[in-house]
């Protein structure tokens, strides 16, 4: 277990400093050979330019990262398989259905032309194909919940309102908002999120480990803490665990989900 924490607290670390050296617009710029979504949103952010950061967030937490095929899909998307322009925030936002109609033109070809494409292990279940559970209405959902406040500043602005400035408040309001954009879960709103805090784009910290709708976490917990602690009592545990090491609730999160698949021997898990 103290292994799989170590190595928690080192991916972490690492999307710290991917954000504290992202400066190269190539970092967001599809087919430039540096294309890399998360750091390319720290770039991004630098630059002010603050929807953009957000969507390219939103974007590769939604694809993942294959264990493989890297940001392909991320990348491919973005940078519209190659076709001309980018669906940069501007151009997506302007007409929420025109994704889904350019996927639904582009299907099946797009998930097989070229190279290799595949969505990342915690998005396994994903798709492009059209329809109300493919990527095109997911994108959707996650547009017309940011245009109902504005903008992404605008929409920290007003959780800021309601809960304070807390970022640990923030954090879970946004988690509970986040409801609204299809195709996220449990696991897909607490990577956005935990993403956004640790590449410094949003103001939120976890509160908790969110153990109690999930699978791995939560069968790690109770083979950590006994199977007689309720799925509340675990989660304080964890918390009081994050607390008493220090480090962040995902922390927690990430090393039970990893550490239950072999805990007698370690294996380094890449995500």
């Amino acid at each position: 277990m103290v292994a799989q924490l170590v190595d928690s607290v080192r991916r972490i670390e690492y999307l710290n400093i991917t954000s504290a050296r992202a400066r190269s617009a190539s970092l967001y710029t599809p087919y430039s050979e540096s294309f890399q979504p998360l750091g390319g949103a720290a770039a991004l952010y630098k630059a002010g330019q603050t929807d953009d950061a957000y969507w390219l967030v939103y974007l590769a937490t939604h694809f993942g990262k294959h264990k493989i095929d890297g940001w392909n899909l991320t990348e491919d998307f973005y940078g519209r398989f190659g076709q001309g322009g980018v669906w940069d925030w501007a151009s997506a936002s302007q007409n929420p259905a025109a994704i889904s109609n350019w996927l639904q033109a582009n299907y099946p070809h797009v998930t097989s032309a070229g190279r290799s494409r595949r969505f990342g292990n915690h998005r396994k279940f994903e798709t492009l194909k059209p329809g109300p559970k493919g990527t095109g209405h997911a994108v959707a959902t996650y547009i017309q919940w940011i245009a109902s406040y504005g903008s992404h500043q605008a929409l920290i602005a007003d959780v800021q309102r309601r809960v304070g400035q807390n970022p640990k408040d923030v954090f879970a309001c946004l988690y509970r908002e986040l409801d609204q954009v299809a195709k996220l879960g449990r696991l897909g709103k607490f990577d956005l999120l935990c993403n956004l805090s640790n590449l410094l784009i949003a103001p939120i910290l976890p509160d908790i480990a969110y153990i109690a709708q999930s699978t791995g976490p939560k069968a790690g917990a109770r083979l950590l803490f006994g199977n007689a602690l309720s799925v509340a009592q675990l989660e304080t545990a964890c918390a009081e665990m994050a607390e008493h090491l220090d480090v962040s609730p995902q922390v927690i999160e990430d090393a039970l989900c990893n550490w239950q698949k072999s805990p007698a021997i370690y294996i380094y898990f890449r995500g």
